[in-house]
C-alpha cells in the first residue's frame, strides 16, 4: 500500500494528474494534493509519503528545493519531477537529487501510468531487500552475532545502511502466540504467519515506515519501532496509540485468523539495549502464562505469584489403574481449569506439573508391566516440555494425549487385539499424516526393529509397502468416488508433494491419477 503526494501550484494539472489514472490498480492508497512548497511540506508533517510527482517551476519555491528538503528529512520518499520546459540544467539537478524520473507536461496519461508502475516496482524491490536485511540485523542483535554495543552496532548499521540513527531510540513490542483454535499443519503454520505479519503491518505498523517486524521463534514475533525524539515524560501519547492498535491487532487477530496471543510493550531504548529489553519482555510473559488477549506494559505492576493448589496424583493414578476413561479426563481437565483463574500463573509452576504428571503415569504403567519410556519416548524432550507448558490450554491437550495413550495400553493388556491388527488399526487412523516405524512402535510401546519384524512376518509384506498400498488404495476410492481436487486427494493420503503422489500412483496403478479418473 502505497501513498502519493501531487505538487503543484495550477489546480486543474494537480487535479487532472489525481484523476487520470487508477491509482488503486496500482496499489496507492491515498493520493494528496499541494499548491507549493509550504504546503507540501505540511502534507509530509501529517503522514509520510512513498513517492511524490512534483513540479519544478513554482511561484512560493521550486519543485528542486522541495525535493532537496525531502531527501534530508524523508530519504525514502521517491519523485518524479515535471516541467513545461525541456531545460538541461533542471534534468541535470533533477537527477544529480536522485529523482526517479523527470518528465515535460503535458504528460500523457499512459506515459505516466507506465512510469508510475515502473517506480512502484523499484519501491517494492527495494523496500522487500531492506526489510530483510533489516530483520536479519535485529535477529543477529538478539542472538548475539551482533554485540550489544552501541559503536559496533552502528558499524554494521551503516555497512548495511539501514535507516537508523545514533540518536535514535527504539521501542520494543514482543507478540507472544498463545494458541491457535484450529491445529495446524507445518505449511498452515507458515501461512498463518504470513497472515499475522500482514495484520500487525495493517493495524500496528501502519504508516510507520522504518518499524520491523522480527520472527524470533514460532511462538514470538518482535516488532521494533523507531524514535527520533528523546523519551517523553509522563504518560507518552505515543504508547498510547501503540496500545490502542495492539488491542485492535489482538481483536482481528481473535475473529478472523482464530488466534490468541498478547503484546508486551517495553521500555523506548537506545539501539544497544534493545535485547535486554526483549529478553526482559519474554521473561515477564514466560512469568505470567494466563495473561492472553491482553496488551501489557513491562512497567505494569502484577501480583505475585499466587499459591497453587496441588493436583491429586494418587487418585488419578487409581483411576488409570481402573480404566476409567471419562472421570479422570473429567477431573484432569477441571482441575486445571481452575489454575485459569490464578491471576499470576509462571511456567516453572506448568513445568513441575508436567514432569510429577508425567512421571505419575511412567510409574503407574510400569506397575502394570508396559515400557512406559519407549510409550512416552517422544513426551521427555525439552522441547515436548516447552510447548506443553506454555499456557494452560497446551498443558490441558497434553495432559489429555498423554491421558489417552496410557489408558490404550492399559486397555489392550486385557484385548484380544494383536500387534498386528493393532499395528494397522494405527495406519488407518492415520493414514493422512506422516507414518514412521518409529511413530508406530511408540504408539504400540514396542522397539521400532521389532514391530518391522513381527510385521513381516506376519503379513509377508513390510510395513512401508503396506501404508503405501492403503494409501494407493484409499487414493483410488476417492478419485472414483468423490470429485475432490486430485490436491487434495493427495493430502487425504498423506503426501503434501502433488508430484510425487502422481509419480508413484502411476507406478503402483500404471495409470496417472488424472487418467485413473476419467477411466
Amino acid at each position: 500500500m502505497y501513498r502519493l503526494l501531487i505538487v503543484d501550484d495550477e489546480a486543474f494539472i494537480a487535479n487532472g494528474i489525481k484523476s487520470s489514472v487508477d491509482w488503486h490498480k496500482l496499489g496507492i492508497v491515498s493520493v494528496s494534493i499541494a499548491s507549493n512548497v509550504r504546503q507540501a511540506k505540511e502534507e509530509f508533517q501529517n503522514q509520510p509519503f512513498d513517492m511524490m510527482i512534483c513540479d519544478i517551476e513554482m511561484p512560493q519555491g521550486s519543485g528542486l528545493e522541495l525535493y532537496e528538503w525531502v531527501r534530508e528529512e524523508y530519504p525514502q520518499t521517491e519523485c518524479i519531477f515535471l516541467t513545461c520546459h525541456a531545460d538541461f540544467q533542471y534534468a541535470k539537478k533533477a537527477l544529480s537529487l536522485g529523482s526517479f524520473e523527470y518528465l515535460l507536461k503535458p504528460v500523457p496519461h499512459d506515459e505516466l501510468k507506465l512510469v508510475m508502475t515502473k517506480l512502484i516496482e523499484k519501491i517494492r524491490k527495494e523496500r522487500e531487500s531492506a526489510t530483510m536485511v533489516a530483520e536479519r540485523f535485529w535477529q543477529d542483535v538478539l542472538s548475539q552475532a551482533i554485540p550489544s554495543n552501541l559503536n559496533k552496532m552502528m558499524e554494521v548499521i551503516d555497512k548495511q545502511k539501514l535507516p537508523y540513527a545514533r540518536s535514535m531510540r527504539f521501542l520494543p513490542v514482543v507478540i507472544s502466540i498463545q494458541h491457535w483454535e484450529k491445529s495446524l499443519t507445518a505449511r498452515d503454520a507458515q501461512i498463518m504467519e504470513y497472515a499475522l505479519r500482514n495484520a500487525l503491518k495493517e493495524v500496528v505498523i501502519q504508516r510507520a515506515a522504518s518499524a520491523q517486524i522480527v520472527r524470533i521463534n514460532p511462538d514470538y514475533l518482535l516488532l521494533v519501532f523507531t524514535q527520533d525524539l528523546p523519551p517523553a515524560e509522563g504518560c507518552d501519547p505515543f504508547l498510547k496509540e501503540i496500545k490502542s492498535r495492539c488491542r485492535a491487532f489482538i481483536e482481528v487477530c481473535n475473529q478472523y485468523l482464530y488466534c490468541h496471543l498478547s503484546c508486551m510493550i517495553g521500555k523506548t531504548v537506545q539501539a544497544h539495549e534493545v535485547r535486554d529489553m526483549v529478553e526482559a519482555l519474554m521473561s515477564f510473559k514466560k512469568n505470567q502464562v494466563n495473561i492472553v488477549d491482553r496488551v501489557i506494559f513491562i512497567e505494569e505492576r502484577l501480583k505475585k505469584e499466587s499459591q497453587i493448589p496441588l493436583p491429586p496424583m494418587h487418585v488419578w493414578s487409581e483411576l488409570i489403574k481402573q480404566g476409567n476413561k471419562k472421570k479422570l479426563i473429567d477431573e484432569s481437565q477441571q482441575f486445571l481449569d481452575s489454575w485459569k483463574r490464578i491471576d499470576c500463573l509462571g511456567a516453572k509452576g506448568l513445568q513441575q506439573f508436567y514432569q510429577n504428571f508425567l512421571q505419575m503415569v511412567l510409574h503407574t504403567l510400569q506397575q502394570q508391566g508396559l515400557r512406559a519410556d519407549e510409550i512416552f519416548s517422544d513426551h521427555l524432550s525439552p522441547e515436548r516440555i516447552l510447548s506443553a507448558t506454555r499456557s494452560v490450554k497446551d498443558l490441558q491437550d497434553w495432559v489429555r494425549d498423554v491421558l489417552e495413550k496410557a489408558l490404550f495400553h492399559i486397555g489392550g493388556l486385557d484385548s484380544s487385539e494383536t500387534v498386528v491388527e493393532r499395528i494397522k488399526r494405527y495406519i488407518a487412523h492415520h493414514i493422512d499424516q506422516e507414518l514412521s516405524r518409529q511413530y508406530i512402535a511408540d504408539y504400540i510401546g514396542l522397539s521400532p526393529d521389532y514391530i518391522v519384524k513381527l510385521f513381516k512376518k506376519e503379513t509377508g509384506c513390510s510395513i512401508s509397502d503396506y501404508i503405501l498400498k492403503e494409501r494407493i488404495n484409499l487414493a483410488k476410492e476417492l478419485l472414483s468416488m468423490t470429485d475432490t481436487t486430485i490436491s487434495n486427494v493427495a493430502l487425504a493420503v498423506g503426501f503434501s508433494n502433488f508430484s510425487y503422489f502422481s509419480t508413484l500412483f502411476k507406478k503402483e496403478v500404471s495409470l496417472t491419477p488424472q487418467e485413473y479418473r476419467r477411466g
